[in-house]
């Protein structure tokens, strides 16, 4: 599906009528379904230390291929992307970035996103405010939900005296995943 966001609000009938028309090709075993939701983050997006939501549209898209009356729904897993925009996937690695990362958080039915600077004195306490913002959301689902939200708990609450604790886009990148990923499966399971 690629990036299922708010401007595909169609995502799953696309989904479906895909799914109608592979389906009779061959005797699948299993088919997933894989589509990204986190948005591209450009400089305009977000305001920097502000939380910033968006619509999961990718997993509104998942329930509706799951509540149609298709055959083969026993057959059909979800796939996703991540924290990062599917564009994401083709980009080349160095050439270095903007002077911003971004903090992401999943909830059901938002991904939440918050910019931090990546340098300069403001840097730590930047980026543990954003933390605490993000910790603070009554839909966190506490510290012991996943190692993300372990990290996120622990950046908000360390110290402003020193950077240690707070990442770089690396760390920030496995953070989201982590906690985004730990809590797909367990909405799946649970469902």
């Amino acid at each position: 599906m690629g990036g299922v966001l708010p401007g595909r609000p169609d995502a799953g009938k696309e989904a479906l009528r895909a799914l109608d028309a592979l389906h009779p090709l061959a005797p699948w075993r299993t088919a997933t379904v894989l589509g990204g939701g986190f948005p591209q983050v450009t400089d305009d997006l977000l305001e920097l230390g502000e939380l910033h939501e968006e619509p999961r549209t990718d997993w509104q898209m998942w329930h509706e291929v799951r509540a149609s009356d298709r055959d083969y729904l026993a057959r059909l897993t979800y796939g996703d992307y991540g924290v990062q925009p599917v564009t994401a996937l083709a980009q080349e690695r160095g050439g270095g970035g903007p002077p911003w990362g971004v903090l992401r958080y999943t909830t059901d039915h938002w991904f939440v996103l918050c910019k931090v600077l990546n340098g300069g004195p403001d840097r730590t306490a930047g980026i543990r405010a954003a933390a605490g913002r993000i910790r603070d959301l009554p839909e966190f689902r506490g510290a012991t939900a996943s190692a993300g939200e372990t990290w996120l708990r622990d950046c908000a609450d360390g110290p402003l005296t020193t950077s240690k604790g707070t990442g770089q886009v690396g760390e920030w990148l496995r953070t989201g995943n982590v906690q985004h990923f730990t809590y797909a499966v367990r909405c799946l399971r649970g469902r």
